[in-house]
């Protein structure tokens, strides 16, 4: 029977039923419910509430992540901005996490993802060999969107800024791709005019992140060592106890956070997109509720020209840009 045809019927239904006595409805209210069971769930003219099938994404779009924490917390953390990311672009937005920069920098070079978000030494790092365009970067609760790198000590150690205190003690650096953790340390040595780095101390620890040098030295692993301010801050305000104790030393200049950068063969049409998305996220409630999760609360454009004080302080170490090898570890 015709969906048109069945629901006339059952309006006809009604009229009758309505002025029937009480004890004859409910035979029709069956009748009723029978024809209305049978037509068909959404009647021409009639919208339904259920959801069409969404548009078929057929682009993706592969960004790469260092894991800075527990797996799963880090992809919990990005998760939101690659959906933002999808249903903003209408593009696949994938979430990769390396375990080194050393594989980013293979996969970049193999075009198996199309950006990443780099540290300041790397993204200096890549840029030699012309494969990156920097876009933006988080801005943090607090408006920082740059740190410095930090060396420093406990209270008490007899360690302080001029370099003859560090003479024969153990330093507990992050590991050889990093600013904060790497560079400036050593950068500071030269400025003493020390440029063997290595044998200036009687042991170099290198802890793999920059909360377990500062963390090294608290528990008197390492006299002195070198991370960044920003994960110093949070270290000190989540353990109190550890800040009476800790002392800075000497710090450097301000260089970029870690910005999210693509492939120097993206589309230019696609980078721009990519760029107006992240810096205007922050005026709709999907894109706060994805800032939120990465504990920012905006983007911030990012520059070449910001990371020509870090290439003049790689300069200064003694250290070749086009030559510094990405190692496999993080």
């Amino acid at each position: 029977m015709h969906a048109a045809y069945k629901h006339a019927g059952a309006a006809r239904h009604i009229r009758f039923c309505s002025g029937m006595r009480a004890g004859l409805s409910f035979p029709c209210l069956l009748l009723l419910f029978s024809l209305l069971i049978s037509c068909d769930n959404t009647p021409q003219g009639i919208k339904s509430d259920k959801p069409g099938p969404g548009k078929i994404r057929e682009e993706n779009f592969t960004i790469a992540l260092l894991p800075e924490q527990n797996v799963f917390e880090q992809k919990k953390r990005y998760r939101p901005l690659a959906e933002y990311l999808s249903n903003t672009l209408n593009t696949n937005v994938k979430i990769k996490l390396l375990d080194s920069y050393g594989a980013i920098d293979n996969e970049i070079k193999h075009k198996t993802i199309d950006g990443a978000f780099f540290g300041s030494l790397n993204y200096v790092l890549e840029k030699e060999k012309d494969r990156l365009e920097p876009i933006a970067r988080p801005v943090e609760p607090d408006g920082r969107s740059l740190y410095r790198g930090i060396i420093f000590t406990r209270k008490g150690s007899g360690i302080t800024e001029n370099v003859t205190s560090w003479k024969g003690k153990s330093i507990a650096l992050v590991h050889e791709e990093t600013t904060a953790g790497y560079i400036f340390p050593r950068w500071y040595l030269t400025r003493y005019g020390i440029w063997n780095f290595e044998s200036h101390f009687k042991k170099i620890i290198f802890t793999g992140s920059h909360d377990a040098a500062i963390l090294t030295v608290y528990k008197g692993h390492a006299a002195l060592g070198a991370a960044k301010d920003i994960v110093y801050e949070k270290v000190l305000s989540e353990n109190p106890a550890i800040r009476d104790d800790m002392l800075i030393i000497a710090r450097s200049m301000e260089v970029p956070s870690n910005s999210l950068c693509v492939r120097g063969d993206i589309e230019p049409a696609l980078r721009e997109a990519l760029k107006k998305v992240l810096l205007s996220m922050h005026t709709t409630p999907e894109g706060k509720h994805a800032l939120k999760a990465l504990d920012a609360v905006r983007f911030t454009e990012t520059t070449d020209s910001e990371f020509h004080a870090l290439r003049e302080m790689i300069r200064e170490a003694g250290i070749d840009t086009k030559t510094y090898h990405l190692r496999d570890r993080r």
